[in-house]
């Protein structure tokens, strides 16, 4: 039995159902839809006759230089052969973002394909309290986004949500509620909620019941995301695995931390808890990849690996004694920050049916583009009626030298982190190699060349005053269209 709202693709007809309304455009006349089929039955899915199957994998603060594929001080501490291999059978991007600079605004940008504020969680929670009073942050991802396991499910796709979700509680605005068929594990908090000895419990979370005794909780998401591909093999399926780790509290089995007590750290990549924590990720990922061999499904698979924000490290650029968890250099800082190191990512994408092994993309891409890069190898169309932010990135997919046809990228963060240090109020646009940050507290501008300056050493603003103008006007004129909210003076 086909499920509810699937896309029915016979040699004479197609069928569609719709969600709240909104609706891709698969079913506008007979003649269009039959050539749509046609197009990329031969073109997006060579030899296949359905869309492909994406696990979307998504790590927890690892920073960008913290597998070995992309570190380049070649630190070699963490321990990441499965990851590499990915990399190595896909492409690599170098210059991935997210939309936000911790957990839930990435997540929630990512799901309903929307920047801040078309959707309107910047934060973690409430704001902290600053010298400024910060804009109004949502907790939860509201109910009427168009999220995308509901716009794939007009494709036929079953998706599962795994782990950390952070937008929100079940049964009101959990995954189920925007359109997952399963959830394991996901709920509003933002970590385990785990204490000593604890970590290794997945029991403990309210939406886990049947983990094995002593099951680490990573490797519990990883045997249930298995589970979910061998029970769902026929596909096409969304799976959406979104791990814990490494986020704090930095706990990992005793054996495998044991290992890297006796390595030596290099370069602030240092911690045996945290290369431990890594490590269980890895090996997940190696045991996804062996299970999409083993089923035949790899090569109509789209894998993918991110992380939803930078490292938690990096932080004596930002003159703390305390330098964190992990090192994001060259970049600039770590998470909470908008300085390189707090946004720009790990990503690799391997689709052995679309991408060329062991490419290189330099294309700046982020958290936004997933969504209508989805549509796109589904054979959908946009919605009409739901707003769509980002770019899908497909023309990378047959050409890693290309690059997406946008001006720029923004972010926009009105309040202050938990970690009020890590930054003040600030919106953000990056523009080719140029990068403006405007800070609201005193007006101050930053303006960074990245080709020529990735570590964001030498601020521009002065002897460049065209870029720091033409970039200024670009974000006011974005911050304006979209009706930002914005921090306010306390005195005013």
């Amino acid at each position: 039995m086909q499920p509810e709202n699937a896309v029915i693709i016979t040699p004479t007809c197609l069928v569609t159902g719709s969600k709240r309304g909104h609706r891709p455009h698969l079913d506008r006349n007979l003649l269009a839809a039959m050539i749509l089929v046609l197009l990329f039955a031969t073109a997006a899915w060579p030899g296949e006759t359905k869309p492909p199957n994406i696990v979307f994998v998504m790590a927890d603060d690892l920073g960008w230089a913290d597998l070995n594929c992309y570190d380049p001080l070649d630190r070699g501490f963490y321990e990441t052969p499965h990851i590499d291999r990915l990399a190595r059978q896909g492409v690599r991007f170098t210059q991935a973002y997210t939309n936000g600079a911790n957990c839930a605004p990435t997540r929630a940008a990512l799901i309903s394909g929307q920047y801040y504020p078309n959707q309107p969680i910047y934060h973690v929670g409430s704001p902290s309290q600053g010298k400024m009073i910060p804009a109004t942050n949502a907790h939860s991802l509201p109910r009427d986004k168009f999220t995308i396991p509901e716009a794939l499910r007009e494709a036929g796709y079953t998706s599962a949500h795994l782990g950390k979700w952070h937008l929100g509680d079940p049964p009101e605005k959990g995954p189920q509620q925007q359109g997952f068929d399963f959830n394991i594990g996901g709920y509003s908090a933002g970590n385990p909620n785990a204490w000593p000895g604890q970590y290794f419990e997945p029991n403990n979370n309210p939406f886990i019941d049947d983990a094995e005794p002593g099951e680490y909780l990573t490797d519990y998401l990883t045997r249930k995301a298995v589970e979910f591909i061998e029970d769902h093999r026929a596909g096409p399926f969304f799976l959406y695995l979104s791990y814990y780790s490494p986020h704090t509290p930095l706990q990992a089995p005793p054996e495998r931390v044991r290992k890297y007590r006796q390595k030596q750290g290099r370069g602030g990549h240092d911690h045996p808890v945290y290369a431990a924590m890594i490590e269980s990720l890895d090996t997940g990922v190696g045991q996804l990849m062996a299970a999409l061999d083993r089923l035949g499904l790899a090569d109509n698979t789209i894998f993918i690996f991110y992380s939803d924000n930078g490292g938690d490290g990096s932080y004596r650029d930002l003159g703390r004694p305390n330098n964190g968890i992990t090192d994001n250099s060259p970049l600039k800082s770590g998470k909470g920050s908008f300085y390189e190191g707090g946004i720009r990512v790990p990503l690799i994408i391997r689709w052995p049916a679309g991408i060329e092994p062991n490419t290189t993309s330099d294309a700046v891409v982020t958290s936004i583009d997933f969504y209508p890069t989805f549509l796109e190898t589904a054979g959908l169309q946009p919605p009409d009626d739901y707003l769509l932010d980002g770019l899908s990135m497909l023309p990378l997919f047959r050409d890693p030298e290309a690059s997406l046809d946008r001006e720029a990228i923004y972010w926009h963060f009105p309040g202050y982190p938990n970690v009020a240090w890590r930054t003040s109020p600030v919106s953000v646009i990056r523009s080719g190699p140029w990068k403006l940050k405007k800070f609201y507290e005193d007006g101050r501008l930053e303006l960074y060349h990245l080709e020529d300056d990735l570590s964001e050493q030498h601020n521009l603003a002065d002897r460049h005053p065209e870029q720091r103008r033409r970039l200024q006007q670009m974000l006011e004129d974005w911050l304006t269209e979209h009706n930002a909210p914005l921090p306010r003076h306390r005195d005013r």
